[in-house]
C-alpha cells in the first residue's frame, strides 16, 4: 500500500476530517439508539389510543375527551406508568366508569397545568385505584388534596417572598410545596402553616432559617400531632425549634424520637412537655437522647439497629403506611370521620 505523504498543513486537515467523521458516527448511532427508545416508550401510547377506539363508540364525546387527556398527560411530561395509571382506572366499555375517570383525570390534569406538583394527586389516585374507593371518595379526596396542593403553593412561595430562600438544588420549591401539603392531609391547618412561615421569616433575618428548615418544622409540626401532643402545642414547638435555630435533620430527629417514645411505656404527656422545654432551652440532640433514654422513652436499639441504621429514621418521615393511607373502606387511613381531613378537623 502506498503511503500517503501530506505536508504538517495536510496532516491537521485530515486529522480534522477524521475527527468530523468519529463525531458524525458517534452521533448517529445515539440517535439512532434514541429513537429506537422512543419508539419502544411510546407503544404504550399506541396501545393506549387502541384501546380507547376499541372500547369507546367513534366519534362519541367520551372517546374524544379521552384521547385529549391522552394528549394533555403527554404534555404534562407523565410516564407511562403514570399515564397507564390514569387510564386503567374503569371499564371502557362502561360510559358512568368512563365519566368518573374523565373527571378524575381533569381534577389531576387541572393541577399541573397550573404550574403545580401533581404528585400527591397522583399518589391518592393510584391508592384510590388499587383498593376499588368508589368514584364519589375518590372525588372528595381529590378535592381535598388539590386544596392542600394549591394552599402549600401558596404558603410556601409567600415564605420564599419573606426571606426565606431555597438552596438553590433544581425543583427544591415545588418539593417543598409537595412536601408541606402532605402535612395538611396528615393534620396540619391552613393557620399553622402561616404560623410557622411567619417564625421561618423572622429567623431567616438572622440568617438561620432557610426553605428546608420551613419545611422540616411543619414536618416536625405533624409527627408531634402524631405522637398524640395537642395540634396548637405540637405547632408552638416546632416555630421554637425554628426560632432556637435547629437544623432540619435535628427537627426530624426530634419528631422521630416522640414517635419512638409512644412505643415505650413511660409517661407519654411529660415526655412530650419535657421535650418542650428541651427545645426551649436549645438543648443539643445528644443531651435530649440521653434524657429520652432516662426517662424510659428509648432504649440502646432505638440508636443504632443493624448495619449502622437508626431505627428512629426507619419509622420517620417517609416511611411506609405513612401520609394518611386509605383504608379499608377505600380511603380512611389519614382521613378524619368526614373521610376528608388528617388527625383533626380539616379545613
Amino acid at each position: 500500500m502506498k503511503r500517503l505523504n501530506l505536508s504538517r498543513h495536510g496532516r491537521k486537515k485530515y486529522t480534522g476530517l477524521l475527527v468530523l467523521l468519529a463525531a458524525f458516527f458517534i452521533h448517529a448511532g445515539l440517535a439512532m439508539g434514541q429513537n429506537e427508545t422512543q419508539n419502544s416508550d411510546r407503544q404504550w401510547v399506541r396501545d393506549i389510543r387502541q384501546n380507547i377506539e376499541q372500547h369507546s363508540p367513534a366519534d362519541s364525546p367520551q372517546s374524544d375527551q379521552l384521547m385529549a387527556n391522552l394528549d394533555r398527560c403527554l404534555n404534562q411530561g407523565m410516564n407511562s406508568e403514570q399515564v397507564q395509571t390514569m387510564f386503567s382506572a374503569g371499564d371502557f366499555d362502561n360510559p358512568d366508569q368512563v365519566r368518573d375517570m374523565l373527571a378524575h383525570q381533569d381534577r389531576i390534569l387541572v393541577v399541573g397545568e397550573a404550574g403545580l406538583p401533581m404528585e400527591p394527586m397522583m399518589e391518592k389516585f393510584r391508592e384510590g385505584h388499587m383498593k376499588h374507593a368508589r368514584a364519589e371518595m375518590m372525588d372528595r379526596v381529590l378535592a381535598q388534596t388539590d386544596h392542600n396542593i394549591r394552599v402549600s403553593d401558596r404558603v410556601v412561595r409567600e415564605t420564599v417572598a419573606g426571606g426565606v430562600h431555597p438552596s438553590g438544588h433544581p425543583g427544591e420549591i415545588n418539593s417543598a410545596i409537595v412536601d408541606v401539603s402532605r402535612c395538611l392531609w396528615d393534620g396540619l391547618h391552613e393557620e399553622d402553616l402561616e404560623h410557622i412561615g411567619q417564625n421561618a421569616r423572622m429567623q431567616s433575618r438572622n440568617g438561620g432559617c432557610g426553605l428546608g428548615e420551613f419545611v422540616a418544622a411543619n414536618q416536625a409540626a405533624t409527627r408531634f400531632t402524631q405522637s398524640g401532643m395537642q395540634r396548637h402545642q405540637a405547632v408552638v414547638m416546632a416555630s421554637e425549634a425554628l426560632h432556637n435555630g435547629y437544623s432540619a435533620q435535628e427537627m426530624h430527629t426530634m419528631g422521630d424520637m416522640m414517635m419512638t417514645g409512644t412505643h415505650w411505656d413511660g409517661d407519654h404527656q411529660e415526655m412530650m412537655d419535657n421535650m418542650g422545654d428541651w427545645i426551649h432551652q436549645g438543648m443539643s440532640m445528644d443531651e435530649m437522647t440521653e434524657h429520652m433514654m432516662d426517662g424510659g422513652w428509648m432504649g440502646p436499639a432505638d440508636m443504632m439497629g443493624p448495619g449502622g441504621s437508626h431505627p428512629m429514621n426507619d419509622m420517620g418521615w417517609g416511611g411506609a403506611g405513612h401520609h394518611g393511607g386509605m383504608g379499608d373502606d377505600g380511603m380512611g387511613g389519614g382521613m378524619g370521620d368526614d373521610g376528608m381531613g388528617g388527625g383533626d378537623d380539616h379545613h
